[in-house]
């Protein structure tokens, strides 16, 4: 099963050329993974078999009965893995454990999004066929052992499964500086338990790093910080700040931000892909306002999407920070506001549970969650909640009250259409809604963003608020590379109130973190704070970076190159022609040139240090009341 999956992987999945060297190798790694695997999953049916003389095996029909189940799981968790390959590239990974704890929505999204009854009914037919034939070949009785037989083989089944355990943890994860090669010859089970195993990591003890103190003054540099002594660098009290600009003149405007779900440049019009025709509401919007053309997310999870978004924190490896324990006091651009008299909500479509969202938000700055009970029982939805429509339907509401009542409103809403099942209602676009397809799912997203807009508009909202939108991530995973940063690329939109921003386009490669901090300049309210991003506004073309995670890797993505740092402190460096391009040249040690060896010290350093912060807890605003004036209405 394991070698037929693995050439059907191959077929469908594999970096051009395709080689037959390169098959043989994902099957060889493929047949040593599946054994060692098969024989620690057999290893509990074989001890009992040893220990017990189970009689009822002796029957033919249990026997058919059982090999029928084992044949038909494996069969339909085939299915599930090519499924799983398609979307992210990859075996399971930590994304799959994401999925288990949310058994809920992952479930219902499946039985929406795919013909379950078909491949169940399949599965089940080819184990049942396997069992007929199984029973008939396997021998009926179970000859009686005497003690210390049944001893003997215990102990040999047990020293097997140990030393297969051990094999697993010392095997390479990388077959091949070709990482869609690599996945191919896993094995999705020993990748599931291996993202169980690094769910919690301590970045110093797997990932590169640097003397502590030359880390934070290096940091301090990389992002855009006042400059670090020695002396500062080594104390205990160590942290960051960026200080309030005094010559700033803050302005009394509203903000919201739109995360829109799964929204992936290469679906854009205005990015370079009019084909599509996906996107003739955000094309037409992108002309009054700031379009960043080379913004990157900073993960492939709308959870990374949101930490980079309101924390302006790097995606360090293990959990994001909406999920790890005790996050209060962490902070955000929610809370940046609530202390200065805002209004804060938080607009989802679906249940606040998912992905950690609550309790996280209401413990650091919104003082107001809207769910999936706030909106009509009779509102279209899917598994994961109410149709765009219907959430930025209750953002403009929000905003309304907010403007009736004299108060400033700081709002952020998470889409949810453009998403597997991609089951949205037919609003005349150009990719039917019966369709059921990623265009179908992106067209109405960008209808319902379009008629929210022009809303907001007509009802004199946005003379008032400046407006983010911006994708959480892209659409899949796709790319060879360590970090497929290719499909990392997401718009990014700034609609602004005046006319100095308007039909203007900003090109330098920037990330999600550095949102936040680019709000706060707009505003004229740089506040101090721990927020690791820039205001990308007053950089200049050249010189950008974002900083990017896949799986339990992360790196640090110039214009001109990529470093990956990974565990057991592995470290991969890419060369580009520019960061127009999407074409990595994986270079074969990074201290090939000093440039690259900088680039990965400044990985490491950043890295590092924001682990360090908010290990220690001071990743936090000021405590100071007054260092965050208030604005009236």
């Amino acid at each position: 099963m394991g070698a037929a999956l693995r050439v059907v992987l191959f077929v469908g999945f594999a970096t051009p050329p395709r080689s037959a060297s390169s098959l043989a190798l994902a099957l060889a790694t493929g047949l040593v993974y599946d054994t060692l695997v098969g024989l620690l999953m057999l290893a509990p049916v074989a001890l009992a078999l040893a220990v017990f003389r189970l009689r009822v095996l002796e029957r033919p029909a249990v026997r058919g009965a059982i090999l029928g189940a084992v044949s038909a799981g494996l069969l339909f968790s085939a299915c599930v893995e090519w499924f799983y390959f398609d979307e992210f590239d990859a075996r399971f990974n930590h994304i799959a454990l994401d999925y288990i704890r949310h058994p809920g929505e992952v479930l219902g999204n499946i039985w929406e999004s795919y013909n379950v009854v078909l491949f169940v009914a399949a599965a089940i037919a080819a184990g049942a066929a396997a069992g007929w034939a199984g029973a008939r070949l396997t021998r009926g009785p179970f000859a009686a052992r005497s003690r210390r037989e049944r001893a003997r083989a215990a102990l040999a089944i047990l020293a097997t499964a140990s030393l297969s355990a051990a094999a697993l943890s010392i095997l390479p994860d990388e077959i091949s500086d070709d990482r869609i090669l690599s996945e191919i010859g896993q094995n999705g089970i020993d990748r599931l338990a291996h993202a169980f195993r690094t769910g919690r990591l301590d970045y110093a003890l797997y990932y590169r790093s640097l003397p502590q103190g030359l880390a934070r003054r290096r940091a301090a540099g990389v992002l855009g910080f006042p400059s670090v002594s020695a002396d500062e660098s080594e104390s205990a009290a160590f942290h960051v700040r960026r200080g309030p600009d005094p010559a700033g003149r803050a302005r009394p405007w509203d903000i919201v931000v739109i995360v829109e779900e799964s929204f992936g440049s290469e679906f854009v019009g205005v990015l370079g892909h009019p084909e599509r025709k996906t996107t003739p509401g955000f094309d037409r919007w992108s002309r009054e306002g700031l379009l960043l053309t080379n913004l990157t997310s900073t993960g492939t999870r709308t959870v990374r999407g949101l930490e980079a978004t309101l924390c302006s924190l790097v995606p360090l490896p293990g959990e994001a920070v909406l999920k790890r324990k005790n996050p209060e006091g962490i902070a955000t651009l929610a809370e940046v506001f609530r202390r200065t008299g805002y209004d804060t909500a938080f607009v989802y479509g679906g249940w606040g549970r998912f992905d950690g969202m609550k309790p996280f938000f209401p413990d650091n700055g919104f003082s107001e969650f809207i769910e999936r009970d706030a909106y009509p029982k009779d509102a279209f939805s899917t598994i994961w909640g109410v149709a765009d429509e219907w959430i930025l339907g209750k953002v403009l509401e929000r905003q309304k009250r907010a403007a009736a009542e004299g108060r400033r409103l700081f709002l952020t809403a998470l889409t949810v259409s453009n998403h597997r099942p991609f089951d949205v209602p037919e609003r005349g676009t150009a990719w039917p809604a019966h369709t059921r397809c990623r265009e179908a799912g992106v067209a109405y997203a960008d209808w319902a963003l379009a008629d929210y807009l022009d809303k907001a508009k007509a009802a004199g909202l946005l003379d008032h608020t400046i407006v983010l939108v911006e994708g959480d991530h892209g659409a899949r995973v796709y790319g060879a590379e360590e970090i497929p940063a290719a499909s990392y690329r997401i718009p990014g939109l700034l609609l602004v109130p005046g006319d100095a921003w308007r039909g203007k386009r900003l090109t330098r490669l920037c990330s999600q973190i550095d949102l936040a901090p680019t709000i706060l300049a707009l505003l004229g309210r740089p506040v101090p704070s721990p927020f690791l991003g820039e205001d990308v506004t007053s950089l200049p073309d050249e010189g950008g970076r974002a900083f990017l995670q896949h799986n339990r890797d992360v790196g640090l993505l110039t214009d001109h190159a990529m470093v990956a740092l990974g565990l057991e402190k592995a470290v991969t460096c890419y060369q580009r022609s520019g960061r127009d391009s999407d074409t990595f040249r994986r270079l074969s040690a990074c201290a090939s040139s000093p440039e690259m060896q900088s680039l990965e010290d400044d990985a490491a350093a950043v890295y590092q240090t924001a682990d360090d912060l908010l290990r220690r807890g001071v990743f936090t605003l000021p405590d100071a009341a007054g260092t965050l004036a208030a604005i009236p209405r």
